[in-house]
């Protein structure tokens, strides 16, 4: 199990206030490694520590229990320290309590720790020419999370061995404690209750160790670009000193790099054009120690801007079956590695139907702007708008240096047929991982692949694209994505001389549970059924994917898949009153239910059928009747009997025979 590769200890704190005459406090820590391979049981290490006066303790035998044992300290509570250990089912490590023999308990409180590694070689200076006192600190490897001891040991050359303890990653060694011009090594150990470690030793002379001042008078020149500065060495010949200095870009390094044996410049060759270099140093003055003073002021300066280079990151919008002039031209910032200079503006050049070629200048965006677009979490870009006409695209960067080479922008053909294609987008926190599988056929004349993100919220909408290795089938895209938004996530395959859509889908980074189903009403009653109708939540609003819709009456729900807006509600009973409820379902839960209320209709009665069942020996016409309870009128149909012509008195006199 992966946990067994993990130090991780648990540390148990059980405060007891006992005794039977005068109060005295014992404090029991318990200490759980779980990384020790114990199978199932659980190992413990407990002690005690007494405070108080031992004799009224005496009559306070002290128990530690678990779930199904109770461990017994050898000895009382008088005890001042005492250690123990015992195993435990590892399912019983949250049940340990501990007691006394007055009956008295305590509770389980439990937190992590680690046993100490190695700490670094302790560095020893003198940093104070008038106190003479000996500061020594070091590096802890990683975080015991528990309470730890360092402890800074030193000996001199008659091999004497004095000490000082401290909780912090430094220490220091008095004056009075220590021989001037004298050799000495020094050590540091950790210690805590899961175990202890030592540092590798240091050794110095004493007479050698004081600290000397940072380098002054820093100077930087940018062509080149070169790093002077002075250090004043008592003592010691030039040649004896030794610098070390450390240089970092502000636009692309975060962690400084360090170069070592300088004396006193630097020169930094094929630094990068336009860009904010910083540099600092610090120096040792000879001696076998090598004690190094304090690091300098950090100087700045910015290096001379450069013709552009490379090509910027164009895309555009533009749906696969649609006519160029509804497109949209994005380009993304072009990087300052890049640039090397400041743009000034950005040059879209359009290549028309008829031959001709137009320029376009759009201005630099100012930094207002740019905050303001990295706040909607939009970091490219630019888009320009397409007009009827347009065959071609073109866009550059403008600098104070030059021109970049412009990059042609591909239109999505139309009418191209596309494989098929099978796409997976699953959202993680603040992730979207998409992958693909496509006929190999198809992707040996791919050159690349791009893969399209936007959301379908519009107050947060901004397109962004990713460019992908032909040979790849998958990527991550990361960014500022917002929670419970749907992104519609596109796969294009890029051509030489156009770009084909292929396939989107819609996912989340975050789900949550589904709005109110909106505008829910039943028509088509009958006695026995109804329909309910319901609209769709739209994507932008659902918080999540709609996995299905719940439908019930009373508290009983049944699933209705996420295509449907209707649903036959059938085996009701006649003239009653019904509440009926619609609720959307994603992977986060359901939402909050929709409610409506209908009744169903009355069912005819007998005298009604037999009505309708006579009708066929008479007509049917419309009429308004009264009732005869609440004097209200209604419009229905009347039954009108036609009269039997044999009793007609015209009948009678014909000439002919009726058989009945």
């Amino acid at each position: 199990m992966a946990w067994r590769n993990v130090k991780v200890h648990f540390v148990t704190l059980l405060y007891l206030w006992m005794c039977s005459q005068v109060s005295c406090e014992v404090a029991v820590n318990c200490w759980w490694n779980k990384a020790l391979p114990v199978g199932h049981n659980v190992s413990f290490l407990c002690h005690t520590i007494t405070w108080g006066r031992a004799n009224s303790c005496g009559l306070c035998q002290l128990y530690v229990i678990t779930l199904d044992h109770r461990h017994q300290f050898l000895s009382t509570c008088a005890s001042a320290k005492e250690t123990f250990n015992f195993s435990i089912a590892a399912e019983h490590r949250e049940h340990i309590r501990c007691t006394c023999n007055t009956s008295e308990t305590c509770n389980v409180t439990v937190r992590g720790g680690y046993p100490p590694s190695p700490p670094s070689r302790p560095d020893c200076a003198i940093e104070d020419l008038e106190d003479e006192d000996i500061y020594c600190s070091w590096t802890k490897s990683n975080e015991p999370m528990i309470p730890t001891v360092y402890t800074l040991y030193w000996k001199d050359y008659d091999g004497n061995v004095k000490f000082v303890e401290s909780s912090s990653e430094s220490a220091v060694i008095n004056r009075r404690d220590y021989m001037k011009e004298t050799d000495t090594t020094a050590w540091v150990t950790a210690k805590n209750v899961l175990g202890s470690e030592q540092s590798d030793e240091s050794f110095f002379n004493t007479g050698h160790i004081e600290r000397p001042k940072p380098p002054d008078n820093v100077k930087l020149t940018t062509e080149p670009l070169e790093f002077i500065w002075d250090m004043d060495c008592e003592r010691v010949g030039p040649l004896d000193k030794s610098c070390q200095v450390q240089y970092r870009a502000h636009d692309y390094m975060l962690d400084w790099i360090e170069v070592d044996d300088c004396q006193f410049m630097f020169v930094l060759e094929d630094p990068q054009p336009f860009t904010q270099y910083s540099f600092r140093v610090r120096c040792h003055c000879g001696y076998e120690e090598k004690v190094m003073s304090n690091w300098s002021i950090v100087d700045s300066v910015r290096t001379p801007p450069a013709a552009p280079v490379g090509q910027l990151d164009v895309w555009s919008d533009c749906a696969p079956n649609s006519d160029q002039s509804s497109c949209n031209v994005y380009w993304k910032e072009m990087p300052l590695s890049q640039a090397r200079g400041e743009i000034i503006n950005y040059i879209v050049t359009l290549r028309l139907k008829n031959g001709t070629e137009v320029k376009q200048v759009t201005r630099q965006r100012r930094d207002t702007e740019s905050q303001q677009l990295a706040e909607q979490s939009c970091r490219q870009l630019r888009h320009f708008p397409l007009k009827p006409g347009v065959m071609g695209v073109f866009v550059s960067a403008n600098t104070s240096m030059g021109t970049s080479d412009p990059t042609y922008m591909l239109f999505a053909e139309r009418g191209q047929r596309t494989p098929e294609v099978n796409l997976s987008v699953i959202g993680e926190s603040q992730e979207l991982r998409v992958s693909w599988s496509i006929p190999p056929q198809f992707s040996e004349s791919v050159l690349e692949y791009v893969v399209q993100h936007v959301s379908v919220v519009p107050r947060h909408m901004c397109l962004n694209w990713v460019r992908i290795n032909r040979t790849q089938r998958s990527v991550t895209l990361t960014g500022d994505f917002w929670n419970y938004t749907a992104y519609n996530v596109s796969l294009f395959a890029v051509f030489k001389n156009h770009s084909t859509f292929l396939k989107s889908a819609i996912a989340y980074t975050l789900e949550g549970v589904p709005p109110k189903v909106p505008q829910i009403h039943v028509k088509n009653i009958s006695p026995s059924s109804a329909t309910l109708i319901w609209s769709p939540i739209p994507v932008h609003e659902s918080n999540g994917l709609i996995l299905h819709y719940l439908v019930g009456i009373k508290e009983t729900g049944s699933n209705i898949s996420s295509n449907r807006t209707s649903m036959q509600l059938s085996e009701l009973q006649p003239a009653q009153q019904y509440q009926v409820w619609v609720s959307a379902v994603s992977a986060a839960g359901e939402g909050a239910r929709s409610f409506t209320t209908f009744s169903t209709n009355e069912k005819p009665s007998k005298y009604k059928e037999d009505e309708l069942f006579l009708s066929s020996f008479g007509i049917c016409i419309p009429c308004i009747i009264q009732n005869s309870k609440t004097s209200l009128y209604r419009r229905t149909w009347c039954f009108v009997k036609i009269p039997d012509p044999i009793n007609s008195k015209a009948f009678k006199h014909m000439n002919f025979q009726v058989r009945i």
